[in-house]
């Protein structure tokens, strides 16, 4: 429902995209990644395994999501991210 998955992205196995999300190149979803409506994720990100990110978020170019983190906050640009709730280190 109206999401734009942009050049060589990966959406693994069992990962969601839900409606009106921006996918951009070279994004990596892992496997049972949860991305939930109107969620932003730039260039070259990688969502780890198991995540779930939260509706109308944002994600920054290079960034890179750990595996089971639980996003309900913007993540800037290059960040390094994991948790629950997820946080920039």
């Amino acid at each position: 429902g109206g999401s734009q998955i942009g050049n060589c992205a990966i959406i693994n196995t069992a990962a969601v995209i839900e409606h009106e999300c921006v996918i951009d190149d070279f994004v990596h979803v892992a496997p049972g990644a949860i991305v939930c409506g109107n969620v932003q994720i730039g260039n070259d990100t990688h969502i780890g395994a198991g995540s779930v990110v939260k509706q109308e978020i944002k994600i920054g170019t290079g960034a890179m999501i750990g595996a089971g983190s639980v996003v309900i906050n913007d993540i800037g640009n290059h960040a390094t991210a994991y948790g629950n709730p997820c946080k920039e280190v």
